[in-house]
């Protein structure tokens, strides 16, 4: 999966945060026009470091890029809201799961 080959690429960066899929994607359309990714980061320095390294360009498809700390994604409860799935971690050794 090309995500985990970029969270893995990335786990230096992306220590501590978590995955999500949403939208189109997630809910295995049969022809999803783009991917909506959401991480969820430890603090605001942590989401600006993944946006300046992550090519939205990358992907076959077009990458629309979320990013929320922890907690603003459970003060507006972000991914209750769109309805995302959590597709990998990224743990505190820099290991995707």
């Amino acid at each position: 999966m090309e995500l985990r080959r970029l969270a893995y690429s990335l786990s230096f960066i992306a220590t501590n945060t978590e995955w999500h899929l949403f939208g189109s994607i997630n809910r295995d359309d049969s022809n999803p026009s783009d991917i909506d990714l959401m991480i969820l980061c430890c603090d605001d320095k942590q989401a600006d470091d993944l946006r300046e390294a992550i090519d939205l360009d990358a992907f076959e498809l077009p990458l629309h890029l979320s990013l929320f700390t922890f907690e603003e994604a459970d003060s507006i409860a972000v991914t209750s809201v769109q309805n995302s799935t959590a597709v990998l971690t990224v743990d505190s050794t820099g290991i995707c799961k």
